[in-house]
């Protein structure tokens, strides 16, 4: 008799667990299903979201160009690209966005590494600076022909030795490798073919 009052006192138990499990998990499940409703809310596009937007980037993650400002911009408020021109418009006008600004500063800390113009140029590109701005910038750097030189001969010291190349393959990877740098094609061959015997 105890032992049936026991075991009818653990089923109980046991629903009434079920219960209390059943009724979080309901609970979960419309906390869920609210909260998703709620990120599924679309926000209001307006101007000052747009422009606090581009201010929050650059104080966040440092310049952009103009060009790739929008970009973004397009991306997020693909929506409404309505405001996204005009508040490109407001930082340039107060001097926050400045393209020729902010690549004349890239091309100087390019200009310390061992790479060609050529190269320089190809990552102001990809930053989003137009022609104009990137060949004003390029021009302006004060390194000669001689520099170039000296750059392309330490890359192809540490890659293929410091022997004039002799055969054709290897001249040809070489060559190869020191355009990709952004050395031109006439100091790749020059480099390529350098001895020292020849300072001599």
């Amino acid at each position: 008799m105890l032992s049936a009052y026991l075991i009818d006192i653990g089923e109980l138990y046991i629903r009434c667990c079920f219960s209390k499990v059943n009724n979080y998990l309901a609970l979960g499940s419309y906390i869920m299903i609210y909260k998703k409703k709620q990120s599924t809310k679309p926000q209001v596009i307006s101007y000052e979201r747009v422009k606090s937007y581009m201010q929050w980037m650059i104080e966040r993650y440092g310049d952009y160009s103009a060009k790739t400002m929008l970009q973004k911009a397009n991306l997020l408020f693909k929506d409404d690209k309505q405001f996204n021109e005009p508040a490109l418009e407001y930082l340039i006008e107060r001097d926050i966005i400045n393209d020729l600004r902010y690549a004349k500063r890239l091309t100087a800390s390019l200009s310390e590494k061992n790479i060609g113009a050529n190269k320089i140029k190809e990552k102001l590109y990809t930053k989003g600076f137009s022609f104009v701005v990137i060949n004003e910038c390029v021009s302006a750097i004060e390194t000669t022909d001689e520099d170039y030189f000296d750059k392309a001969l330490i890359l192809k010291v540490r890659k293929f030795g410091v022997e004039p190349i002799e055969d054709l393959k290897l001249k040809q990877k070489a060559l190869r490798h020191l355009i990709t740098k952004g050395f031109s094609y006439e100091i790749a061959n020059k480099v390529i073919s350098y001895s020292d015997d020849e300072c001599n």
